[in-house]
């Protein structure tokens, strides 16, 4: 079973997605900002991380750029999850080392699909 780290501090964000997520048989991870993303992800090795851009303590871009510095976390797929839609935002995200950007609100299915896209490239 694949495992997802959503890393997200708006909490009803959070139950939609790790309930999609557990209904399509994925084991959910949970990080409240970019500090408890690092340290889950050095823990537990997530197979894909969800990313959020604007968090509390550390913003989604910083933690990816500390996540693509470690060896032990350079490899985890990341996408990012944002409300932040201009161009120039995706570009700065993929720049960091995401490799997928989705922008909120999305259809469930297409999370599912960008999910399944990146674990199936890893």
């Amino acid at each position: 079973m694949a495992s997802v780290l959503i890393v997200e501090d708006d909490p009803t964000t959070v139950q939609l997605i790790e309930f999609l997520l557990r209904k399509n048989n994925f084991e959910v991870l949970i990080a409240q900002d970019g500090v408890e993303a690092l340290k889950i992800s050095r823990e537990k090795k997530p197979d894909l991380i969800l990313m959020d851009v604007m968090m509390p303590k550390m913003d989604g871009i910083e933690a990816i750029e500390k996540l693509q510095e470690s060896e032990e976390t350079q490899e985890i797929p990341i996408v990012i999850l944002s409300a932040l839609g201009q161009e120039m935002d995706v570009m700065r995200g993929l720049q960091a080392g995401a490799s997928g950007y989705i922008v909120k609100p999305f259809s469930p299915q297409e999370l599912l699909d960008e999910i399944k896209t990146r674990l199936g490239k890893k």
